[in-house]
């Protein structure tokens, strides 16, 4: 069984919004999708939800794309990458560990998660995610609106600086 290091990357609006019409494209910026592709480089592994799935472009990825999804039909047929599952999120982290192909045997997985509030608060109250990068575009808001205290309350912030519109905050778990 393989260590998983979880990190999560999120864009959120002025407003606390997750999306402008219905996705987070509206909210992000150059500089954010940067950080993303940054974000990626560094992972082996990408996990979404279902809405997410259904309302972003993941038709390819970089490295493999996980779905967590309770859909009966597959919701990302043309990325080649992309498996879907209907199961826990503790039962997904142990598929994970005990059956993602290995780059090392000994080096632990490192999953990025690119999911929406609600897998990903789930995932935070289930003590899953290490690393919190959070965006905040300063001046776009949006629909969707959660609560950035809440979301953050069992971590420390480490990092914090503006580029342009955007204020990107990274946070590791208490």
């Amino acid at each position: 069984m393989r260590e998983i290091i979880a990190t999560a990357n999120l864009i959120v609006g002025n407003d606390g919004s997750t999306t402008s019409n219905n996705s987070s494209i509206g909210l992000s910026t150059d500089e954010d999708r940067l950080r993303f592709q940054q974000l990626r480089s560094n992972s082996d592994l990408i996990l979404i939800g279902g809405n997410t799935a259904r309302r972003e472009p993941y038709k390819r990825t970089p490295i493999p794309l996980y779905i967590l999804t309770h859909a009966k039909v597959r919701l990302q047929p043309k990325n080649q990458l992309a498996k879907q599952f209907s199961m826990s999120i503790n039962d997904l982290f142990s598929e994970i560990s005990n059956n993602f192909p290995p780059t090392e045997i000994t080096s632990p997985i490192k999953l990025l998660v690119e999911a929406g509030p609600i897998l990903l608060k789930q995932m935070i109250e289930l003590s899953l995610i290490d690393n919190l990068f959070l965006t905040k575009n300063l001046e776009k808001g949006g629909e969707n609106k959660i609560s950035i205290e809440e979301l953050t309350a069992t971590f420390k912030l480490i990092s914090n600086e503006r580029v342009g519109a955007c204020e990107f905050l990274h946070y590791q778990k208490l």
